[in-house]
């Protein structure tokens, strides 16, 4: 992961990454300790780029769906 990208406001709030294949499985999770919105969408466009099994990225934090990103 030494291409990702990492948070430079050392934040303490986390925010979860699921990788979903399109059955709907989540083969990828990832965590990023970061309130950045440029951090998060940039660890999600990697995360599509790294996981080709991955047609989505869902970012969560606290339980609530923040955004969803797709190949498209």
């Amino acid at each position: 992961m030494d291409d990702a990208p990492q948070p430079a406001d050392g934040s303490d709030e986390v925010v979860t990454f699921l990788g979903v294949r399109p059955d709907g499985i989540a083969s990828v999770v990832d965590l990023l300790p970061s309130d950045n919105i440029q951090d998060i969408r940039g660890r999600a466009l990697w995360l599509l780029r790294e996981h080709a099994s991955c047609h989505l990225i869902e970012v969560w934090r606290d339980g609530i769906l923040l955004e969803r990103l797709d190949r498209d």
